[in-house]
């Protein structure tokens, strides 16, 4: 299903064609996406070139050697909100210190649409607006790492969606349905297993910024 799918079927997962040199496929530990492409788009192509940018400057901010994260092409996270204003404000400009290169957050993200063609990615971007039960098996099937919801609207509509392991919800107070978000947030605290505690590299939260964190019944944080 697409580009990925149509090497693992040339070459039986054994390599990967990297800047038109072949590679292990488990050093960039390639998977299999399966996404709504169209197969009639990538049949019949070989030997298909692709770039894989190394970041500089992003060790700190990769769990992992960057060659690992940078050519990895599972799903990581998903990201539900506005897409548009995503994906703008995804070329924020992050550093891992005070003497590390910036780099676009985006180019940690990696986000693509469901619809986009097959390319290397580690976020897939979702509407907001959409029902997530029509994303549930789509998203679910691939175990993300964490969810992210981005907006009052989504947090009340997907909070309970458990599509990852891990869920982020991202509200501003900033208006009615804010303040709506931020009583589902409650709620669902309230009805849940336990608080959980901050990460040691979260405990200077900035003046303003709210943080809950708690493990739900399901076992989730």
């Amino acid at each position: 299903m697409g580009i990925l799918n149509e090497v693992v079927n040339k070459h039986n997962r054994d390599s990967y064609n990297v800047s038109g040199g072949w590679f292990p496929a488990d050093r960039y530990r390639i998977d299999v996406l399966r996404w709504p492409d169209v197969l009639r788009d990538f049949q019949g192509q070989s030997r298909i070139l692709e770039e894989i940018d190394i970041l500089s400057g992003a060790e700190g901010l990769l769990p992992g050697a960057a060659t690992d994260f940078c050519g990895f092409s599972a799903l990581h996270c998903a990201i539900v909100g506005n897409g548009k204003v995503i994906q703008e404000e995804s070329e924020a400009l992050i550093a891992s210190s005070e003497t590390a290169r910036p780099v676009p957050l985006r180019a940690l993200l990696r986000p693509r649409a469901v619809l986009d063609k097959a390319e290397q990615f580690r976020s897939v971007l979702l509407s907001g607006r959409e029902d997530p039960e029509d994303y549930r098996e789509l998203v679910a099937s691939r175990k993300p790492e964490v969810a992210i919801l981005d907006g009052a609207a989504t947090v009340c509509r997907w909070l309970g969606a458990g599509m990852a392991p891990i869920t982020v919800a991202l509200v501003e107070r900033t208006a009615p349905s804010g303040e709506a978000a931020a009583d589902v947030l409650d709620r669902y605290r309230a009805r849940s297993l336990q608080d959980l505690p901050l990460p040691g590299d979260l405990v200077r939260v900035p003046a303003g910024i709210e943080v809950l964190a708690w493990q739900s019944r399901e076992g989730n944080p």
